[in-house]
């Protein structure tokens, strides 16, 4: 069952046919189709017209499950108040969310000397602009850890007008996602007028569970090299966390 789970994964577009997830995982359409149909008492999958099928409400709960277990705000707080207090900066961390299509959901936040308001946002435009991958540092950390087919969704997504000018073109989105696997983190200026941004992934094992972001004043970030070792520490003990793993003393 685990490579029919993959493929759909794999897959773009919701519903597929037996023959196509046959072709992602590498086993026999006949398995393929037998393990399908052994999934749909339990609605792990969901039998469409045509004959196809797509991941089921099963599925989710398992999903739902899963994360239900994960930290939250509880342990995430102390690792944002000590990276705002380190930095004198404000500190945030940014969930993926899959509801309608992938998007990111502010989840917590130290502000530090700062506010909100400080970043010349409402609350309804922060939660328009923001709520799309495609904008921002934390956007683009969380969308180089997804599978290409929900890179595809991102990306033909609208926009939001308020942010449209400081959105990275299709190319540039994409070029932009394999540095960031590579670097482990990604930088942005001025893409919040007057604002830089650090941010680095918070992963469960290769799965994106969000991102830890630094907020400071452009004319104040003067030590990028020592933002991001700190960012990327401070997400790094929280992907400890989501897994289940425990800190070190030191840590």
């Amino acid at each position: 069952m685990k490579e029919v789970e993959r493929a759909f994964t794999l897959l773009g577009g919701a519903a597929h046919g037996p023959s196509e997830i046959a072709a992602a995982s590498g086993l026999h359409v006949t398995v393929v189709y037998r393990i399908l149909q052994s999934g749909i008492p339990t609605q792990y999958f969901v039998a469409m017209p045509g004959g196809r099928y797509r991941l089921g409400p099963g599925a989710a709960t398992i999903g739902m499950q899963a994360m239900a277990h994960t930290p939250g705000v509880e342990v995430s707080h102390p690792i944002l108040e000590l990276l705002s207090r380190n930095l004198d900066a404000m500190a945030q961390l940014w969930v993926i969310s899959p509801y309608g299509h992938p998007r990111q959901v502010l989840a917590d936040y130290v502000p530090g000397r700062y506010d909100l308001e400080s970043l010349g946002l409402t609350a309804s435009s922060l939660v328009t602009m923001a709520s799309s991958l495609r904008i921002g540092p934390t956007g683009r950390v969380m969308a180089a850890h997804l599978p290409p087919p929900l890179v595809d969704m991102v990306l033909a997504r609208d926009v939001p007008p308020e942010a449209a000018t400081a959105v990275l073109s299709n190319h540039e989105f994409r070029a932009s996602l394999e540095q960031i696997r590579a670097a482990g983190y990604e930088l942005g200026i001025e893409e919040i007028a007057g604002w830089g941004t650090v941010a680095a992934p918070v992963l469960w094992g290769d799965t994106p569970y969000g991102a830890i972001s630094v907020l400071k004043p452009t004319s104040l970030l003067t030590d990028i090299a020592a933002v991001t070792v700190q960012t990327r520490a401070a997400a790094a003990r929280l992907s400890v966390l989501v897994a289940g793993g425990r800190l070190s003393p030191a840590g």
